[in-house]
């Protein structure tokens, strides 16, 4: 199922290649019936000249933020152990007093906390470090709720109020909620440590370690919080990804309720002039791709990776790539539009 350019996600996937906008990737198209096609191409590791598979665990980034952060906490909700009108000082005591201390836990799940999109201090190497560093920082750019603007912080003090409000660990949460019951059976957060392969998608730091990473967290924060942050950590596979959008677009209570997911489908930022969903982007002019319904869900992961799910259409695609590996600019956002967009007509549909 990789390699050979006669089917068409392969041959769309080796012009990536050869456009130079990524080293390797892997993809999938399914619906909740099963995944329709699967493909790779490219290095997972240029250095060691070792080849993209299925099984490659990519660094996921962002993605962490709905399929583990997200989905963790509406699960909570649904148990009764949070709730999302929850204000943050609510579960860190210590920022009563702090204006960010009243910023509710479904604002930082829209975006609309108003705190300010990243902070970070080379300094900072436990998750002691990165909280008692935020908190000595002024961080909110506006008004809690009166505006939105993408933050990775809004996702550290979420992962944070749902540590504290159930005495786990944001992995052991992970494990109960969304690796275990979707059947994610490669999926874990990092940094994998003594685990890592010869299967692990490398990437680069050009920011601060530069160097290669390999089973390494590649943000800033998620590196130093130890893949705690909740903003990203998560390392999967296309498979495992596959698995979480099917058991997500049937909505029959294997992650959340049906009645959850519906909600997830509109708009949660009706008085902003972006739209949000909690945790998730919504398909909003040509993004994904101006052929998914308006109503879809998806994210996207700095390292390169993307997951967009259509419960309109009963549709999915997985996209994982180590665009980073090279830098940004490198063409993925145009490439992956046009992806998307192939998705939707059925460019890539078994025949």
């Amino acid at each position: 199922m990789t390699g050979s350019t006669d089917d068409p996600l392969d041959a769309y996937l080796t012009r990536g290649l050869d456009e130079n906008v990524y080293p390797g990737a892997v993809a999938a198209v399914g619906t909740t019936d099963g995944v329709d096609r699967i493909s790779a191409v490219g290095d997972r590791d240029p250095e060691r000249n070792a080849p993209a598979t299925p099984s490659t665990v990519f660094d996921a980034a962002s993605l962490t933020k709905p399929v583990v952060t997200t989905t963790t906490a509406l699960a909570l909700v649904e148990s009764g152990e949070i709730a999302l009108s929850d204000e943050l000082e609510r579960h860190l005591p210590e920022l009563a007093g702090y204006r960010r201390g009243k910023i509710r836990l479904d604002q930082l799940l829209t975006h609309s906390s108003g705190l300010q999109p990243y902070a970070f201090d080379e300094s900072w190497a436990s998750t002691d470090d990165v909280l008692s560093g935020l908190r000595d920082r002024s961080l909110l750019d506006a008004d809690p709720g009166s505006r939105h603007e993408y933050s990775c912080l809004n996702f550290v003090y979420l992962a944070e109020a749902l540590r504290r409000a159930t005495g786990q660990s944001l992995a052991e949460l992970a494990n109960t909620h969304v690796f275990g019951p979707a059947g994610m059976n490669n999926s874990r957060l990092g940094p994998l440590a003594d685990d890592v392969d010869e299967a692990v998608a490398a990437t680069f730091d050009h920011e601060y370690r530069e160097c290669t990473l390999r089973g390494e967290v590649h943000d800033p924060l998620g590196w130093a919080m130890n893949g705690e942050s909740g903003n990203a950590g998560l390392f999967t596979t296309v498979d495992d990804l596959a698995a979480f959008a099917q058991a997500f677009l049937s909505a029959d209570g294997t992650l959340l309720s049906g009645a959850t997911v519906d909600r997830l489908q509109g708009d949660w930022l009706s008085d902003c002039e972006d739209r949000h969903s909690l945790g998730w982007r919504l398909a909003d002019g040509t993004y994904p791709a101006p052929n998914w319904s308006l109503c879809g869900l998806g994210h996207t992961g700095y390292t390169g990776t993307s997951l967009w799910l259509d419960h309109e259409r009963d549709l999915f695609a997985v996209l994982l790539t180590n665009q980073v590996y090279d830098g940004k600019e490198t063409g993925l956002v145009r490439f992956r539009e046009c992806f998307h967009a192939m998705v939707a007509a059925g460019a890539f549909d078994r025949s």
